[in-house]
């Protein structure tokens, strides 16, 4: 029952929106502290349908709500007092805006009358995040005659939003006194008479809503379509259920299917898990000059050479889908764009060709080809127990458990998975920041992940990157089934694969040396430690963590310059044919 009773209209106003948000689906809220913020803290304690998260650190915390929209596909708020706490959530809003995750902040301001003054912790917040968020509402202090009805129209049009195009909704808060509830009680029932029918029952404001999709492609259309030779290219999904509906597709088309690491599909039988590395074969690239069309699903490619078939074959048509407002094609050389989930796109085509059928299966022999050469590359004498990054990726796609999250962090990692992990075991979950494709909020994000998903997470994160979010260890306390692999290479080693000649130059300005390593700051915040030496050692080490209910971070030493050799010679056209 929604009390009638409250304690300020701050306290009113509060526990609406967090009603109206939990009967919109949010089962999670991430909060800082701050005094500002605490009428919304009030109202999410109160809430009980919530479960409430903390972190010291906002730009943290951003990202740990992101990890938890991520896991659950649903929106998760938000909370921050006043002032640069808000500044700190940009990263994150950034990241969930260009990646369509669903996030919803309540960042707590100052009233007018505190603002330009000189008021502490008052800055201006209209407008502080530009245009990422989908939808921003900016809600001034409530007063004794707060417009109920106009509020949940507001909330109801702000999530309508978010349901349509994903994203961040952004609602500023101006509170005045009192924050905290002391005095009598108000009787506020008659502000909540044009309420009488949402009060007496338990759905959202304006009743349920379905996603909103654009028109599917019609039969004729279709049908011209899909009797070209193509290839089916599948991004970032991270929905099982739209993975299979694209790779049943592929399947009944015959078309050879191209599968980013964040795609769900690498451990799929008709998928080519090995895309990067095929596209270094001429003999594939030969056998992708035959293909006329091309169907992408998702967005987000890891792989710059497949973005760049993607980009620069002279495709006579170029379909593109994926849910959102705007086509995510950075060639801007798609044809048709279609606003869908892949499961909604693909329901009750009708396929009545084979005709890539003979190119699918030659590239399926080559792509087996790659398997095995990369087995006997990392699996044989004198190698099998070298430490190396390539083949501990390699070793880590084999050892990662059915029904397991992968969190894979930007820069190198992702790009070695996306390389050499191949294919996974069912239902392997990987997940990703790349909608900036920035280095920061990775260790925040995973344990949202874990907190919010069932079975295991393991993140797979650079030294610079795991540096960058040092703070958020806080966050691997307790029971969390969370292993964190530090791949420390002493710097950004991404940067030995540019084309830079001065090696001095090079490690000077853009690897940048840490000499660093993580035992001290796990023991600072209690988190399981462990240093590797070996791949023998790790997979010891590392089967053992897995069978922890606490987090456990496992740093492997690797030599960048090293990992930058056996890149190139992975890459190398004649890797297939020349053993050396």
């Amino acid at each position: 029952m929604f009390p009638a009773i409250h304690r300020s209209p701050n306290e009113l106003q509060s526990t609406l929106i967090f009603e109206e948000l939990t009967r919109n689906g949010v089962t999670d809220c991430c909060l800082a502290p701050g005094s500002r913020s605490a009428p919304l803290v009030f109202a999410a304690d109160a809430q009980h349908r919530l479960r409430l998260h903390h972190h010291f650190d906002e730009r943290g915390l951003g990202f740990l709500a992101l990890g938890i929209s991520k896991a659950q596909q649903r929106p998760v708020a938000i909370i921050t007092t006043s002032g640069s706490a808000v500044a700190n959530l940009y990263p994150a809003l950034i990241e969930a805006a260009l990646s369509g995750a669903r996030l919803i902040l309540l960042t707590a301001d100052r009233p007018p009358r505190l603002h330009d003054c000189g008021a502490n912790q008052a800055i201006d917040q209209i407008g502080i995040f530009a245009n990422y968020p989908a939808h921003s509402l900016y809600l001034p202090p409530p007063t004794d005659e707060l417009p109920v009805s106009q509020l949940l129209d507001q909330l109801s049009d702000a999530l309508d939003t978010q349901r349509r195009a994903g994203g961040v909704v952004h609602i500023n808060c101006m509170f005045d006194e009192p924050l905290y509830p002391s005095g009598a009680a108000i009787d506020l029932s008659p502000v909540l008479t044009p309420l009488k029918s949402w009060l007496g029952c338990d759905r959202p404001w304006r009743g349920s809503h379905s996603a909103v999709f654009s028109e599917r492609p019609k039969p004729d259309d279709w049908a011209r379509f899909s009797a070209v030779p193509g290839i089916i290219v599948a991004g970032r999904i991270e929905c099982e259920t739209d993975a299979l509906a694209v790779a049943n597709l592929a399947k009944a088309l015959g078309w050879p299917l191209l599968c980013d690491i964040q795609s769900q599909l690498r451990g799929h039988p008709d998928s080519l898990e090995y895309s990067d590395l095929l596209l270094c074969q001429d003999s594939a690239l030969d056998l992708l000059q035959q293909t006329r069309h091309l169907l992408q699903f998702g967005d987000r490619l890891v792989s710059k050479r497949l973005q760049e078939l993607v980009d620069s074959h002279p495709w006579h048509q170029f379909w593109l889908v994926h849910p959102g407002d705007t086509p995510r094609a950075p060639g801007r050389n798609q044809h048709r764009f279609y606003s869908s989930s892949p499961c909604h796109w693909c329901h009750g085509l009708r396929v009545s060709t084979t005709a890539a059928s003979t190119i699918n299966a030659s590239l399926a022999n080559i792509n087996q080809a790659l398997g095995w050469r990369l087995g006997a590359h990392f699996g044989n004498p004198p190698d099998q127990n070298q430490l190396s990054e390539p083949a501990l990726v390699n070793r880590l796609g084999r050892l990662l458990p059915h029904s397991h999250n992968l969190f894979a962090g930007n820069s190198l990692s992702i790009r070695l998975l996306d390389q050499l992990s191949g294919a996974l075991p069912a239902r392997v979950r990987v997940l990703a920041n790349r909608g900036t494709s920035g280095i920061d909020g990775l260790l925040a994000t995973a344990a949202g992940v874990a907190r919010a998903s069932e079975g295991g997470t393991t993140l797979l994160i650079g030294d610079t990157s795991l540096l960058y979010d040092l703070n958020s260890l806080a966050l691997l306390r307790g029971e969390l089934p969370l292993v964190v692999l530090v791949l420390n290479n002493d710097g950004g080693a991404i940067f030995n694969t540019l084309p830079i000649e001065d090696s001095a130059l090079r490690q000077r300005h853009f690897r940048c040396p840490q000499r660093l390593q993580f035992e001290q700051a796990s023991a600072q915040f209690s988190v399981a430690y462990r240093r590797v030496d070996s791949l023998d050692q790790f997979e010891q080490d590392y089967r053992a963590a897995l069978d922890s209910p606490t987090p456990t971070l496992i740093e492997i030493p690797c030599d960048g310059e090293e990992t930058a050799t056996q890149l190139r010679r992975l890459a190398s056209p004649d890797y297939l044919t020349n053993p050396q």
